[in-house]
């Protein structure tokens, strides 16, 4: 249980601290079909309880959804998800997507 019953998802993205180009690469974030761009690292997001559909990926030369992964989370009224992403090193594989 959260305070004040706020609801949502906190969805943390990172890489590999040697893959530093990254850094000017812009996450995107897309929740149920609206896509929201980021800087690397924590952000929250009030969404209805309910079951979302949440995909990360970004945009890296020629590659205009790198290191793209999806999953679905299960958000319960009053509770706040908190879901990773992070690059491995390779810019062909999945990033994870982890719930915690």
């Amino acid at each position: 249980m959260t305070e004040q019953g706020v609801t949502g998802v906190e969805i943390t993205t990172g890489f590999f601290p040697l893959s530093f180009f990254l850094f000017f690469c812009t996450p995107r974030i897309e929740i149920n079909g609206n896509v929201h761009e980021k800087r690397w690292g924590t952000h929250f997001f009030e969404i209805p309880p309910g079951t979302c559909k949440i995909t990360v990926y970004f945009r890296y030369l020629f590659m205009s959804r790198c290191g793209e992964n999806s999953i679905s989370v299960d958000v319960a009224q009053g509770t706040i998800k908190r879901v990773r992403y992070n690059m491995p090193l390779l810019m062909t594989a999945k990033g994870s997507l982890k719930v915690s």
